[in-house]
């Protein structure tokens, strides 16, 4: 649709074509990172800039304790989201959630006072709750 818009207000065919080139190259590289995932976030109670209440697509990783949202159609815009703890889990009630299955899972995080969800298929349930499943390893004695 965007592509058609910009080919009737008159940009040059080469533009069009070479931004839907950077587009789908943006799109399969950030398919080929490390933990990637597609799914659907949203803030649940507080505030955190770039985010909403409503559900807005996009493509989610872990680096750390720290979730990068890309946000769809264009994937050009990343959200970084530092997490404190993950807070809950459930499934997805009927129609909540669009294309990500038929039930998906929802994922409940604190990050800084707020509490944004995640969802995604089922199955990518280990890449939504990243690094913070794991129990922090015992600390070792120096004896």
């Amino acid at each position: 649709m965007l592509i058609a818009l910009l080919v009737a207000l008159g940009v040059d065919l080469i533009v069009v074509v070479g931004f839907a080139a950077l587009v789908l190259g943006r799109k399969r590289w950030l398919k080929r990172q490390p933990g990637e995932f597609a799914g659907a976030i949203r803030v649940s109670s507080g505030d955190i800039d770039g985010l909403s209440p409503k559900w807005k697509r996009g493509s989610g990783r872990w680096v750390r304790d720290v979730l990068v949202w890309n946000k769809a159609p264009l994937m050009f815009r990343s959200e970084l989201v530092a997490v404190d703890r993950l807070s809950g889990e459930r499934q997805a009630h009927d129609g909540e959630v669009k294309r990500l299955g038929d039930t998906p899972v929802v994922v409940e995080f604190t990050a800084d006072g707020a509490k944004i969800e995640v969802a995604a298929k089922t199955e990518h349930r280990a890449l939504v709750t990243g690094p913070l499943v794991t129990p922090p390893a015992p600390a070792r004695s120096h004896t």
